[in-house]
């Protein structure tokens, strides 16, 4: 069993669930902030568990270099803090810059 720091799962899928059973599987969006005891192995791991079990879109949020790595598929793309996210599973984009406020 493993944990993300952050995990969302679509109305849909979470309304299959009965409410005294656990959601199979992984988050359909899943959030990975770096922090200095991760290695690239963990993460590596993390993100090719999740994106087996259930993952649509796995993010890699990395403060020091200030950059967003997301996963969907077999693509990952790399996003700076001018840049913006266009996730497909969110209606919206999100501003990188809005990842690193406080």
């Amino acid at each position: 069993m493993r944990e993300a720091d952050v995990g969302v799962t679509l109305t849909e899928r979470a309304n299959e669930v009965a409410d005294d059973e656990y959601l199979m599987g992984a988050p359909d969006l899943v959030v990975e902030v770096l922090s200095p005891s991760n290695t690239v192995d963990e993460i590596n791991d993390k993100m090719s568990i999740c994106m087996a079990n259930g993952c649509v879109s796995f993010w890699v949020v990395d403060p020091k270099r200030k950059r967003v790595s997301v996963t969907e598929g077999d693509v990952t793309k790399h996003y700076r803090v001018a840049a913006s996210i266009s996730c497909c599973l969110l209606e919206a984009d999100v501003p990188v810059q809005a990842v690193f406020q406080k």
